[in-house]
Order: C-alpha cells, then structure tokens, then sequence
C-alpha cells in the first residue's frame, strides 16, 4: 500500500498568493470538483462505480464550474473512468482546449452488492454489515466492496503522480463525492472516521495546493461555504493548502 503522506515533494505551507488568487512559482494548484446532480430513479441510493448520467441541472452546476474557471491557464483536466465524471470534465475542458484524462483509480467508491439500493432497502437486507459499516467506515466494506481506507489506498498515489506531472501549474480534476472526501481527509490530516463532515455537494469546487517546501506551523480555520472561501489547516508533512468552495 502506498502512502504519501511523508513524500518530501508533496510538503506544504500557506502562502499569501491562494488567498489572492496567484499561482506561487513552486507549486501545483488543483481544481477538485464534484460531478453535477445524478438521473437517478429513487434518492438516498448508494451508485458507487454504477455508471449513472448527470440530470440537465447537473450539467448546469458543472457550467457554473467551468464559468469559473474559464479565466484559470489550466494546464490539464482529469477524471474518472465513470460517465458522470468525464462529462463534468469535458465541460471543464473544452474552455480551455483540452482533452479529459481518465484515470480509473479516481473511480468512485465500490459499494458491492449495496449498489443500486436505498439506504433504507440496505439496512432492512444487511442489518448487521450494515450496523459495522456506520460504526467504522474507513475499514469495513460492504458485501463484494471496498472499505474506506482501500479506496483512499489507490486514490492517493495517482493524486501525486498528476501533481509531479505538473509543477508549477493549475490541473483540474473532476471526481466523485467519496473520492474528494478522501482526498480532502489527507490533505487536512483527518482520519478516515471523519470522512462525513466534509460537505461535497454536487458541482462543489475544491482547490488545493501543493507545495515542495516545509509545511506552514501555524494551523488555519477549516470548511467554507461558496463565496466564502477559507483557507483548511495544513496536514503533516506531505500534502496541501486546501480552499473550499461548496456550494
């Protein structure tokens, strides 16, 4: 398993330039977007790696993504291999005249045999794995699944090889609601176990940069609403200055 969180090129550090929205010369700023609003037949229902179609409003949540970004030198734009994810993509790419990247390690979470049920209809079915996973969601997986901590596992070694590709550039990533979460979990320093305490609204904007120096010593305040960013504290040595705009 790999883990990143000691890699000496992927240490960080506040800088006044994020606040001001200019790109300091040793470093990569990520754009990490959530896909929009999914078609889907009955709400509250796990899809995971279930290759669901965007609703025409999310579409428009990803417009006013690619509306803000229209103004941004991005360098590339990647995604997931799921539908919902490279169509948001795509949308973000074609301003600036990119092709999308896939990669299926941003795929989003493996939820097994849940995919396809409500909420409701898992926890009548499997009571029990059902009870194990609320209680410790970074470790327990569902029937045929991945925990957590797995999906992160593979999540987060592709995130660093995309950045190394990049120095000193804005790339944009478009993911999925479990994938941003772990992402943002490591970059912030949170255990897995917090992973619900981080909103990822649809069409929700992330940025976060990554520096190659030492990580700033003064915490920050964390979370954010749209058009009311703020700055996230750092995590340990090996990740990022992370800006949330959740909207």
């Amino acid at each position: 398993m790999s883990d990143t969180r000691n890699d000496p090129n992927l240490t960080l550090k506040r800088v006044e330039s994020l606040k001001r929205g200019r790109l300091s010369s040793d470093s990569t700023r990520l754009y990490l977007i959530r896909h929009g609003e999914l078609l889907k037949a009955r709400p509250n229902t796990y899809h995971g790696q279930m290759d669901i179609e965007v609703t025409p409003n999310g579409v428009a949540q990803l417009e006013r993504v690619a509306d803000r970004l229209a103004e941004i030198p991005l360098r590339a734009v990647y995604a997931s291999t799921l539908r919902r994810s490279v169509q948001g993509a795509e949308q973000v790419a074609k301003r600036h005249g990119l092709s999308v990247v896939q990669r299926s390690a941003f795929r989003e979470k493996h939820f097994g045999v849940w995919e396809g049920l409500t909420y409701d209809e898992v926890a009548e079915r499997f009571p029990d794995d059902w009870a194990r996973w609320l209680a410790d969601p970074p470790t327990v997986k569902p029937p045929g699944g991945e925990a957590y901590h797995e999906m992160q596992a593979r999540v987060l070694p592709a995130l660093a090889e995309i950045v190394a590709a990049h120095p000193a550039s804005e790339i944009a990533l478009v993911a999925h609601g479990g994938v941003n979460r772990a992402i943002l979990c490591h970059a912030m320093g949170l255990d897995l176990r917090y992973v619900f305490r981080i909103e990822q609204d649809h069409g929700a904007l992330n940025i976060i940069e990554f520096f190659s120096e030492e990580p700033n010593p003064e915490p920050l305040a964390a979370s954010g609403r749209e058009y009311r960013p703020a700055v996230a504290q750092p995590a340990r040595r090996g990740m990022t200055v992370v800006t949330l705009l959740n909207g």
